[in-house]
């Protein structure tokens, strides 16, 4: 392919991108939604959930309602101890004071490693520093990547989602993202 091709290939990339973007803040705006969506058994609100992942920092995900009377939902499970990429973009019902712990797969060798997306509010609040575990071998070696053990508590009651990015802590773009929402009783 010419040099010209791809300059054109990839700005029509970058434009749908930026495209896609725009439109989903609209539709975002246009519902009074703040731009996070539950699971539920309607197509709408997964394909919602779905899209709410290329969503930029703009778009709030962060929302506080009023606490669902203790009773799980049935989109809604129980938290299972530690929260992996497995849990993307569930929802969990939790208590106050309980911990979250989750361990995501980073490679600090490469510069990249896993950042707040977006301000907790009151409901969730971080305890200290994410952690950094570097793979070893059978043997002992260091093998390449690791993983970043992240902790959370439910301070408040309410509903609130966190949001983490995998990027460099330079660069905006994020290569990844996770996120979870609690409902805390």
């Amino acid at each position: 392919m010419k040099w010209t091709s791809r300059i054109v290939v990839l700005a029509i990339f970058i434009a749908a991108m930026f495209g896609c973007q725009k439109g989903q803040k609209a539709a975002v705006s246009k519902g009074g939604r703040s731009g996070t969506s539950t699971k539920s058994a309607s197509a709408t609100t997964k394909s919602s959930a779905k899209s709410t992942t290329a969503t930029t920092k703009s778009s709030t995900s962060t929302t506080k309602t009023a606490s669902t009377g203790g009773k799980p939902s049935a989109a809604h499970t129980m938290h299972p101890g530690v929260l992996t990429v497995s849990d993307n973009s569930r929802t969990f019902d939790v208590k106050r004071g309980e911990v979250i712990v989750v361990k995501l797969e980073s490679n600090h060798a490469t510069g990249f490693g896993w950042h707040l997306g977006e301000e907790l509010g009151a409901v969730i609040k971080q305890e200290g520093s994410p952690a950094y575990t570097r793979n070893t071998t059978k043997s002992g070696k260091v093998a390449s990547g690791g993983v970043e053990t992240w902790r959370f508590r439910a301070a408040g009651t309410g509903r609130e989602t966190v949001k983490l990015e995998y990027r460099r802590s330079w660069e905006n773009m994020a290569e990844r993202s996770f996120r979870y929402s609690l409902i805390v009783h």
